[in-house]
C-alpha cells in the first residue's frame, strides 16, 4: 500500500467516526456566517456616499435550532454579523435568527422601522448563492429571489 492510500484510507476511518449530522450543521453554520458577511458587504456597497449610517456588529447567537445537532460540537451558539441602518428616525435592523425553520435555512429577520409604522420581512438563504426574501403573512412556498430591486422596496420607509 502507497503512502498515499494509506492517507486516504486515515481520512475515511477518521470520517467515519463523525455522524453526518454534525458535520452537515457545522458546515451549514459556516456557510449561514459567510453569506451574512457577504451581505453585510453588498449592503455597505449599495448605501457607500448615501449619507446613510450603516452599522454592523456581531450578534451572539444562541440558535435552539442546531441543538439536536450540537450537544458535544458546540454549534449552537456562534457569533455571526448583524447589520443596522440608520437615517434620522428611521432605522433597518437586519438580525440573524436561527440556521434552521423548517424547509428554510439561514432565517433573518429584517425590521424597518419609521414614524408611525414597523414592518418586518423574513430573508433565508437561496440554495447556491443569495438570498429569498418575502412578507411575515407569506409561507416559505412564496419566497421570492432577494434582487437589489425588492431590498429597496422593502427598505423604502428608510427614506
Amino acid at each position: 500500500m502507497s503512502a498515499r492510500e494509506r492517507f486516504f484510507r486515515k481520512v475515511q476511518h477518521s470520517n467515519d467516526g463523525i455522524p453526518p449530522g454534525i458535520k452537515s450543521a457545522d458546515a451549514e453554520v459556516r456557510a449561514f456566517r459567510v453569506r451574512m458577511d457577504d451581505l453585510a458587504q453588498q449592503i455597505g456597497q449599495w448605501f457607500a456616499g448615501s449619507g446613510i449610517e450603516v452599522t454592523f456588529s456581531t450578534k451572539h447567537l444562541h440558535d435552539l435550532s442546531t441543538v439536536g445537532y450540537s450537544l458535544n460540537s458546540g454549534i449552537c451558539r456562534y457569533d455571526i454579523t448583524a447589520i443596522r441602518l440608520q437615517n434620522g428616525d428611521r432605522s433597518v435592523r437586519i438580525l440573524p435568527e436561527q440556521l434552521w425553520n423548517g424547509s428554510e435555512t439561514g432565517i433573518v429577520t429584517l425590521h424597518v422601522d419609521a414614524p408611525g409604522i414597523r414592518q418586518v420581512f423574513y430573508l433565508s438563504m437561496a440554495p447556491e448563492t443569495g438570498w429569498f426574501i418575502r412578507h411575515p403573512h407569506q409561507s416559505a412556498k412564496e419566497n421570492l429571489n432577494m434582487t437589489e430591486e425588492r431590498f429597496f422596496d422593502a427598505v423604502d420607509r428608510l427614506a
